[in-house]
């Protein structure tokens, strides 16, 4: 993390409340926040190894974030800051944070995909299977959602947070995803938010193989151009004017 990017982040935290009362306080809420979350990026899985971590380079740390202490926060003074943060509070402000980093990359896409976690267990003691949406030309994950509590599939907990999704990070454009995201309901709806997909297609689902095939079989470079002027054109026209936008669609049973 370059310099700028660890003022920023400390920056975002910082809008935070501080839930602490004045009396003893030692280090400052936002800069105990922003060595968590760095710490968690460079593997450290708990409070005693980021503990040990923060010590093993204070001093880089300190600087970056403006941490007027000598000596770095214990393991405990970590899970007390933790303990006190809003999750939500907390997953707005990065969110923020992320989408002020992006404002310069107009037009990029994110991968979605689910990974089951080595590192978070539920109430039962199993692991957390969580949705994640990665912009790989950034590296960085945007979103990552828990799978489950009434939402047992990674496209439905997609289709959930769709708006919100596109609500935080304007510039997504394209959305990738592997066989399991390809459904109709689900591309609809990122058609209806005016983005694109791209989505793997598998031979368990032969009505719509077919179908991709015979669209492209007779498809030439100079055709898929033409196709899409037409539709860049067709995004621009002003619906109040009576002009519906056409979109290319592939016909084909799910």
């Amino acid at each position: 993390m370059t310099a700028p990017h660890a003022a920023s982040l400390l920056s975002a935290l910082q809008r935070l409340p501080d839930p602490r009362k004045r009396r003893g306080r030692r280090f400052p809420f936002a800069g105990t926040l922003a060595l968590t979350f760095l710490g968690l990026l460079c593997r450290q899985a708990d409070f005693a190894s980021l503990g040990r971590w923060a010590r093993d380079h204070w001093k880089t740390l300190a600087e970056a974030f403006a941490i007027n202490r000598p000596y770095a926060p214990h393991a405990t003074t970590f899970s007390r800051h933790t303990e006190r943060c809003s999750l939500d509070a907390l997953q707005t402000a990065l969110s923020q944070w992320l989408r002020d980093l992006l404002r310069g990359h107009d037009g990029f896409a994110a991968a979605t995909d689910g990974k089951t976690s080595k590192q978070g267990y539920d109430a039962d003691g199993d692991p957390i299977h969580m949705l994640n949406i990665f912009a790989h030309d950034m590296r960085v994950c945007l979103a990552s959602w828990p799978v489950g509590d009434g939402k047992e599939t990674e496209p439905e907990v997609l289709k959930a947070h769709l708006t919100e999704l596109f609500a935080t990070y304007p510039s997504l454009r394209l959305l990738t995803g592997d066989a399991l995201f390809c459904q109709r309901p689900l591309a609809q709806l990122i058609l209806d938010a005016g983005r694109d997909y791209l989505l793997a297609v598998k031979d368990n689902q032969p009505d719509l193989v077919e179908a991709t095939q015979t669209a492209f079989a007779a498809a030439t470079p100079a055709s898929v151009d033409a196709q899409s002027i037409e539709k860049k054109v067709a995004r621009y026209r002003s619906v109040g004017c009576g002009a519906t936008p056409r979109r290319l669609r592939m016909r084909g049973s799910n």
